[in-house]
């Protein structure tokens, strides 16, 4: 009597048996008489015995290994939006995405004011300190001008250095007192002001100078 071929979705890898076996998890066949199973692509997976196809990843899930189960969803941060991927897509930079599985680009939003975001983000990442940004969906943050400053975290604009202080850098937490025999008399400022002639002053941080005393004169600038 002649031997039967075994099902598609089994397979036979022995001589003289009586038995055909289930291609297991992970594996598939659909032709009849075969040694062997065939492992799922990536992209696909097979979570039954004895299947005779694969299946692919759906929306939002993928893998890139041979002979799986299951597929994995999308990280937050990232979507997939075809079926039998091999892998997930980052949302662009100035977007972020908290949740996983998403399947379409349309899950990631634009970072609010007063944050940044690289490729792949699932959260906004606040501007630090001395830095800033006034408008959503941006991939950076704004350094702090010369005279200005920003000293918290996430900030949607900069603070001019006030009377009597001054800094010169960019990308500043703070700003400097003016020195004793100096004055700053603008908000903004670059720059600090000795005191002139026939003036003085001994204090940090003034907006101006102190005229000489009668019976006393300045004969240089910067006194203090």
């Amino acid at each position: 009597a002649a031997c039967t071929p075994a099902s598609p979705g089994y397979y036979v890898d022995t001589n003289g048996s009586t038995t055909q076996t289930p291609c297991g998890l992970g594996t598939w066949n659909n032709m009849t008489g075969q040694a062997a199973c065939t492992p799922a692509s990536p992209g696909y997976y097979v979570d039954t015995n004895g299947s005779t196809s694969q299946t692919p990843c759906g929306l939002g899930t993928w893998n890139n290994l041979t002979g799986q189960t299951y597929c994995t969803n999308a990280s937050a941060g990232y979507y997939v939006d075809t079926n039998g991927s091999t892998t997930q897509t980052p949302c662009d930079a100035g977007t972020y995405n908290p949740s996983n599985g998403s399947n379409s680009s349309a899950d990631c939003s634009d970072v609010p004011a007063g944050s940044f975001s690289g490729p792949g983000a699932s959260t906004p990442i606040p501007c630090s300190i001395g830095t800033w940004q006034d408008q959503a969906g941006q991939s950076s943050c704004t350094n702090a001008s010369a005279g200005y400053y920003v000293d918290t975290n996430g900030s949607t604009s900069q603070t001019p250095c006030g009377l009597g202080t001054w800094n010169n850098m960019t990308g500043q937490a703070a700003c400097t007192p003016a020195s004793p025999g100096y004055y700053v008399d603008t908000n903004g400022s670059t720059t600090q002001t000795p005191c002139g002639l026939g003036t003085w002053n001994n204090m940090t941080g003034q907006a101006a100078c102190t005229p000489a005393s009668p019976g006393y004169y300045v004969d240089t600038n910067g006194s203090t």
